[in-house]
């Protein structure tokens, strides 16, 4: 599976570019409660972390690749919203999201992206020296993974902890794939005539 990530330096930027200003209309999508396979990503379900958390359901009815064969950026695809109505989206990113929760506050749930690592490893396998963002519910935060304590899989999933630099412990409720996109210009995909149909019986 391959991964084409932003250096934390540039996902700065674009947030910065995006919700200060207001250039650009980024939209943050989680997979619900899975990792999915990135070369078959039609049909699969997301739920929105920003800037509306926690709206769903969503799901990709159809994909524009850029010729690599799997879900990345610059690629194309149609968002099935929760009313059923379809939108053609820019994929800017494709990413990791962790589910976490607080442990000295288990009552509040955070959400981070995977930006980049400091040795260039990969971020499930030496979390350690990772570098996130935090989507919800402070947007734009920035984190780094300075401990770990593995649940025995190798591998960062759930029921493992995480620590940060000032010693924050997280409990990890999930390891999810996350996108990014933006509207598209010019969407060379077509809504499906299924949907199309299914809207006028509503």
């Amino acid at each position: 599976m391959r991964w084409t990530l932003l250096t934390s330096l540039a996902l700065i930027t674009l947030l910065l570019t995006t919700h200060v200003v207001g250039a650009v209309e980024l939209t943050y999508y989680d997979a619900t409660n899975s990792q999915i396979d990135l070369e078959n990503p039609v049909g699969t379900h997301w739920h929105e972390l920003y800037p509306n958390y926690c709206t769903s359901p969503y799901t990709i009815t159809d994909w524009k690749d850029n010729g690599d064969g799997v879900l990345s950026p610059c690629d194309t695809i149609v968002m099935q919203g929760p009313d059923l109505s379809e939108s053609c989206e820019h994929v800017v990113e494709v990413t990791y999201t962790l589910e976490l929760t607080p442990l000295q506050d288990p009552v509040v749930d955070t959400w981070w992206d995977f930006t980049e690592h400091g040795t260039g490893g990969d971020p499930l396998i030496e979390p350690i020296c990772s570098y996130w963002v935090e989507v919800h519910p402070e947007f734009g935060r920035e984190w780094h993974i300075n401990g770990w304590e593995d649940n025995g899989s190798g591998q960062l999933d759930s029921c493992d902890v995480i620590i940060d630099d000032t010693g924050l412990a997280f409990h990890v409720d999930g390891v999810h794939t996350d996108i990014v996109t933006e509207p598209s210009s010019g969407c060379p995909i077509e809504p499906s005539t299924w949907s199309s149909i299914k809207e006028l019986f509503r």
